[in-house]
């Protein structure tokens, strides 16, 4: 094999490599994003099912952000 064909088994592998993340670790960063100021004070929710309930009450919308930040 040249060089040039192992450079992508090379990338595959060093990127493999730096993937060494657990699921506690994530769980972690979830937690402390979720703590965070504009988080709190924004009055957030974070159950999809409460929040579509809640908007069919009130006739307003929902704004739906959806994010892996800390998922494997």
């Amino acid at each position: 094999m040249t060089n040039l064909k192992l450079l992508p088994l090379a990338a595959a592998l060093v990127a493999l490599l730096g993937v060494r993340a657990t699921a506690g670790e994530f769980e972690d960063k979830r937690d402390k994003k979720l703590k965070e100021p504009f988080i709190e004070k924004g009055h957030w929710m974070l159950d999809y099912d409460k929040a579509r309930e809640e908007a069919k009450k009130s006739g307003k919308p929902m704004l739906v952000y959806f994010t892996r930040s800390y998922a494997p």
